[in-house]
């Protein structure tokens, strides 16, 4: 649909009025040049209307009892616009018009040649009169422009206007001062011309003219944004990223569109928590929306870890500077609030199994999934002597901060826990699901210590950790980790 707007019956000359210069304006560039951006350029777009004008506009004036002061003589009387125009009789200066108003007494009974000529892009008036004895005769000379305007509507902020291919010069660029969206070329010369509208964020555009003196050309369109529609088709809660910069997630049915983004390369990446990232090149262009179906892959899930502690290996962990110790073949832990953690192995789904000895009546700590030292699941088995006396809890530490008044979850222990105690203890994952079992060196029997269901699902990937959550000392051993 076309932009219209009114067109007001105005001549060249009286643009000048109506309009003031742009100035700098226009011709400032947007973000990128416009040989970075494979912009179409369309050709003939839009409307086009002419109004060719019929001189400028003449005050009234009142001619009033204007006679010749001699019986025998005529008066001639011109109104002119522009109001200070040249008047010649018969070929000689015969003075200048004074507020738009000439007037000369002249003998009657003769006929005069009358021109009417202005300084600048004036066409000259040409007329002649013979003037009867007494007669006041009155001449309408509105001089016409010998140039032409292209009014072009709208003009957006840095957008370069181009006639015949050359920056349209500032004093021939104007605006309207009323409405900030319609500009004007004016003192274009008669004949074909070309005016590009060229703007970094939006298609170029080319019209072709036919300029005559006087005529008056209004080239309304609707200028589209040089954009082009980008569809990411991958799992829900993808985050997308375009040169960098977020440009949303996808929701549940793994569709997310982009319908303006800017033409050229861009990098286009999917990301999203546990799966490995998926980036690629594009090049848009107009016209042309790009697809990207990626199903993002999971990370990859180490292999087995283990660690019996007969020789220290504490190149294979991540260790606090204080709290943790390899001697006597095990592991031991006392008063160690950061958490210890094997290097560089992640699971999804896994088990786990390690000897357990409690050193005194508190307890013992153990994380999993854990992505970081500061990102975890944490399970807290409380002896007598211990926090909470008789319960295993759950906690889930994020940015290093672990509430340990408000536990996750929290169930009664089903054997007899004491300092000196010793443990197998076993865990199984199944997605958000984490199974503890116990067994008691001292009966054997294979009980579960504990059953927690994160319904956030907050870590899905990741590895297994020791720590305390106060001055709990407890040494382990025979430490295996695998994927099922």
């Amino acid at each position: 649909m076309l932009v219209l707007f009114r067109i007001m019956r105005l001549s060249v000359g009286s643009i000048a009025l109506l309009f003031i210069v742009v100035g700098l304006r226009f011709g400032v560039p947007v973000r990128a040049s416009q040989d970075e951006i494979p912009r179409p350029t369309i050709i003939n777009t839009g409307e086009v209307k002419e109004t060719r004008a019929g001189g400028g506009k003449l005050d009234r004036i009142n001619v009033g009892k204007t006679k010749a002061v001699r019986a025998a003589n005529g008066m001639l009387v011109i109104r002119t616009s522009p109001d200070d125009a040249e008047i010649k009789i018969d070929g000689k200066a015969s003075g200048r018009a004074v507020e738009g108003k000439f007037e000369k007494e002249l003998p009657s009974g003769k006929k005069y040649n009358v021109e009417v000529s202005a300084a600048g892009d004036y066409e000259a008036f040409k007329n002649s009169v013979t003037l009867k004895r007494g007669e006041v005769k009155v001449l309408d000379a509105a001089l016409t422009s010998k140039y032409g305007a292209i009014k072009i509507f709208p003009v957006i902020d840095g957008v370069k206007i181009l006639l015949d291919g050359q920056p349209v010069p500032p004093n021939k660029l104007v605006i309207d001062k009323n409405n900030k969206e319609l500009a004007a070329i004016i003192g274009v010369t008669p004949g074909e011309h070309e005016v590009t509208y060229d703007h970094p964020e939006y298609v170029r555009y080319k019209n072709t003219f036919k300029v005559s003196p006087g005529s008056e050309l209004s080239w309304s369109f609707r200028p589209e944004l040089a954009r082009a529609e980008v569809s990411v088709v991958s799992d829900p809660n993808v985050k997308v990223y375009i040169d960098g910069a977020p440009a949303g997630e996808t929701p549940a049915d793994g569709v997310l569109k982009k319908p303006d983004v800017r033409l050229g390369t861009h990098q286009i990446k999917l990301v999203k928590e546990d799966y490995q990232e998926y980036s690629e090149s594009r090049v848009l262009e107009y016209g042309k929306p790009v697809r990207i179906e990626k199903r993002l892959d999971p990370l990859p899930t180490s292999g087995e870890f283990n660690d019996y502690f007969d020789v220290p290996a504490p190149a294979k962990w991540v260790m606090p500077k204080t709290g943790c110790e390899f001697k006597s073949g095990r592991l031991f832990l006392e008063n160690a609030p950061v958490l210890m953690f094997p290097k560089d192995i992640k699971y999804f789904d896994f088990q786990m199994h390690f000897h357990l000895k409690l050193t005194d009546g508190r307890g013992a700590a153990w994380a999993i999934r854990v992505r970081d030292q500061n990102n975890y699941y944490l399970f807290y088995l409380s002896g007598p002597k211990g926090r909470f006396p008789g319960y295993f809890n759950t906690y889930i530490v994020r940015d290093g901060k672990l509430d340990v008044d408000n536990p996750a979850g929290s169930v009664p222990i089903v054997v007899d826990v004491k300092a000196g105690g010793e443990y197998e203890i076993a865990l199984k994952s199944n997605g958000n699901k984490f199974e503890t079992m116990i067994q008691p060196a001292a009966t054997g029997e294979n009980l579960t210590l504990g059953f927690f269901e994160d319904k956030d699902n907050l870590f899905r990937y990741g590895g297994i950790g020791f720590r305390t959550i106060g001055a709990e000392k407890f040494s382990v051993d025979d430490l295996f980790v695998g994927p099922h």
